[in-house]
């Protein structure tokens, strides 16, 4: 027979290559987020302060016991001691460009590529780079626990958990681990026997606590990021567990040319976009002021593990 009707003959007339699915599929990244969980110390925002370091006093409350005095004796004076720790704010940012004609095929299909959802993922971007500064702060402790080349294990965890109870740390424990740690930790568990109960995250709970948080172990509240630092020239991976208090992130929001907008509303975030008519694009730049820095050497301790 002749004349049949084939796909062949309809492609590119009647009939498309291929044609964009009724939504884009997420490539799979990391997109824990550090920024808003309850054991990250949040410091005030930098605006209008006349610097961009922000001083935070570390005063010794409660550190000394009064003690016997005989009567008609005078009181010696006994020192108060403090300290403090800064944080100093930098420029993060991000740019992305766009073309006209990029924009104006758009399908209008969810997280298809347009100049909307280029912006709307700066407030990823900040996201991923705040926790990559907070999970680089593991080396700065100065006790840590583990091994190099050693797989993480329950007891590790335990002597994290002992270090900040003997440092007189209190509130929530946070473990911030690396996948590969929290997979070795989970093996570890399984040959354990007692009480221990690893209780794994609820909606809910990931909700309020932020993309990371996987559950809790022995009263620890476990963070996975993939933002952990590697250590030993690369041969383990170095988190840690921390107390509230131990860290600080201090925010400043840029004052950009009117137009431009912060996101989410109020945040750190400002994202402007600048028009190159030459080119027939658009530019999209996201950026904040961030600063970290630890507060209290005592209320964190790193863990080392193999990769």
């Amino acid at each position: 027979m002749a004349n049949e009707v084939y796909f062949s003959g309809l492609s590119g007339n009647a009939r498309l290559a291929a044609i964009l699915n009724q939504f884009v599929v997420t490539k799979l990244t990391d997109t824990a987020s550090l920024v808003n969980h309850p054991s990250i110390t949040q410091l005030r925002s930098m605006n209008g302060s006349g610097s961009t370091v922000v001083q935070v006093p570390v005063v010794s409350w409660g550190a000394n016991a009064m003690a016997s005095v005989a009567e008609n004796a005078t009181v010696s004076n006994t020192a108060l001691t403090t300290t403090n720790a800064n944080v100093t704010i930098a420029r993060q940012a991000l740019r992305r460009q766009i073309s006209d004609l990029a924009q104006l095929t758009g399908a209008g299909i969810a997280l298809d590529v347009t100049l909307e959802n280029i912006a709307a993922d700066m407030v990823l971007a900040y996201n991923k780079r705040v926790t990559t500064m907070i999970a680089a702060l593991s080396s700065g402790f100065s006790a840590s626990v583990g091994s190099t080349t050693v797989d993480l294990t329950v007891a590790n965890f335990y002597a994290a958990i002992f270090g900040l109870q003997l440092n007189s740390a209190d509130g929530m424990f946070t473990a911030i681990l690396h996948p590969q740690q929290i997979n070795d930790l989970i093996s570890s568990l399984r040959s354990e026997t007692g009480p221990g109960q690893y209780l794994a995250t609820t909606q809910d709970q990931v909700q309020a606590k932020g993309p990371g948080f996987r559950g809790n172990l022995f009263g620890v509240d476990i963070f996975a990021s993939a933002n952990v630092p590697t250590a030993t020239a690369g041969a383990d991976y170095l988190g840690m567990m921390i107390a509230p208090g131990a860290i600080g992130v201090a925010t400043a929001t840029a004052a950009p040319m009117v137009g431009a907008a912060t996101l989410p509303s109020q945040s750190p975030i400002v994202v402007e976009l600048e028009r190159d008519a030459s080119s027939g694009s658009t530019i999209v730049v996201g950026s904040a002021f961030v600063g970290v820095a630890e507060l209290d050497d005592l209320r964190g301790i790193g863990i080392l593990s193999d990769l």
